[in-house]
């Protein structure tokens, strides 16, 4: 919170207003990148689960699986 000079001498529930308005705008930003993050993840997550799931039927059902 860099606003200036005035800062501290504006009442408590001004000075938090701001300090929350500028989180609130840090939070928004990190939105974009953690939802391509996410959905990176739950590509990773399902890639991971196919590989299971083909390994499994690999041991199940012997070398000709397709």
């Amino acid at each position: 919170m860099t606003r200036g000079f005035d800062d501290w001498s504006a009442p408590f529930a001004i000075r938090n207003l701001r300090y929350l308005r500028d989180e609130l705008a840090d939070v928004e930003r990190m939105i974009p990148e953690a939802r391509r993050r996410c959905f990176d993840l739950v590509t990773r997550r399902h890639a991971l689960i196919d590989a299971i799931n083909d390994n499994e039927r690999y041991i199940r059902e012997g070398d000709d699986v397709d």
